[in-house]
């Protein structure tokens, strides 16, 4: 298992894609950096300084880039893995939602032991992101209505809906404006790791969300599950000729997707520093962030952990270049260019392999020897 992770690690490190996206990142930082020459001139080498080094400054600041990765990781794992298999599951800002109503319920109204209280409260939140996933799912199955359109729609569904229950959940919180952040007993344990990065915020999330990466890299290159879910997402026809059930494998693809949104809400609301659920009808950012962290890693489980650190690590180092006179929304424009550059290279990229295609097809006609 360790010598096949190996090997993954060294495909993706060696591929077209990373040296590919590692270029339109470098493109992108310049971007940013031209941004900030011209907004503030004086300050735009400590800005960029501040935005790529300030995080290394101790065991501390990295656990908390660590620390807010996790989510996004399982977030982009969830959006990664439905784009594998041909879907776009542009829901999941409302999926991560349910999920994070579901599992602050269970967190607050259930009694149970440390350690187990937060399995129980996570898998209750992955059941309820899964159920509202398989809805785009189901219209895609059965009625081929597209999932971008439902998946969006349901987004604000999921946003209005967690307006009207929030304050019925019995767990609000006047005083913060948000669902109360004491839950006891369903804290996601720290298992020693805020003895490796003292006075951070981390837990175990960074390490549930890379086994999680590394488990679905392993469903859908060495299962027959994974194998029928892509197939499905590369070829209807085809998957149909080969005896694949086509609906049944639309809808397991947006559960599993669901699934692991609702994890990731879980990461999110139940560590002892939590993120709050607000009382607002706005869509949580987050499932847009996952889109990135997704296309950025190429949709590959493994790409999808270091995209996810790259991304809360950008953030993380904006915020001191508030320091220095400048926003923080440049890391979103910094990720922004990132896929933008990335989407126009997969274009280009798209363009040379046809046109190399055609060159030996042609060349074949021809009856060129060399072909």
């Amino acid at each position: 298992m360790i010598k096949t992770i190996g090997l993954k690690l060294k495909d993706y490190f060696t591929s077209v894609r990373f040296y590919t996206t590692f270029g339109t990142i470098i493109i992108s930082i310049l971007i940013g950096f031209m941004i900030m020459v011209m907004v503030k001139p004086e300050s735009a080498f400590r800005g960029i300084y501040s935005l790529l080094f300030s995080n290394f400054r101790s065991l501390q600041y990295i656990g908390n880039v660590l620390f807010d990765a996790g989510p996004l990781i399982l977030v982009g794992l969830g959006v990664g893995f439905a784009f594998k298999t041909g879907l776009f599951n542009i829901g999941a800002s409302g999926q991560f939602m349910i999920g994070g109503l579901a599992t602050l319920y269970a967190a607050h109204a259930l009694n149970l032991p440390p350690g187990i209280h937060f399995i129980v409260a996570m898998i209750i939140g992955m059941l309820f992101a899964a159920l509202y996933a398989s809805i785009p799912g189901m219209l895609k199955a059965f009625f081929n209505v597209n999932e971008v359109i439902t998946s969006i729609m349901l987004n604000y569904i999921a946003a209005f809906s967690c307006y009207i229950l929030i304050p019925m959940t019995g767990f609000y919180d006047v005083g913060i404006t948000a669902i109360s952040t004491q839950f006891g007993s369903a804290a996601i344990p720290q298992l020693g790791m805020n003895l490796i990065f003292p006075n951070s915020y981390i837990d175990i999330g960074i390490i549930i969300a890379i086994l999680v990466a590394v488990f679905l890299q392993f469903l859908l290159n060495k299962t027959t599950l994974g194998f029928e879910l892509k197939a499905v997402g590369l070829s209807k026809e085809a998957s149909k000729y080969a005896g694949i059930k086509i609906k049944q494998s639309i809808i397991t693809s947006m559960v599993i997707s669901g699934a692991l949104i609702g994890m990731a809400s879980a990461l999110n609301y139940l560590p002892l520093n939590p993120d709050y659920f607000r009382y607002q009808t706005l869509v949580d950012p987050i499932g847009f962030k996952g889109i990135s962290v997704a296309l950025m890693g190429g949709s590959n489980p493994i790409g999808i952990i270091f995209s996810g650190i790259f991304i809360s690590f950008i953030e993380k180092g904006s915020l001191t270049m508030q320091l220095f006179g400048y926003n923080k929304e440049i890391a979103s424009i910094i990720t922004s260019a990132i896929i933008y550059m990335i989407a126009i290279s997969a274009f280009v990229g798209q363009m040379i392999d046809q046109s190399i295609k055609n060159k030996k097809s042609q060349a074949k006609k021809l009856g060129d020897p060399n072909v």
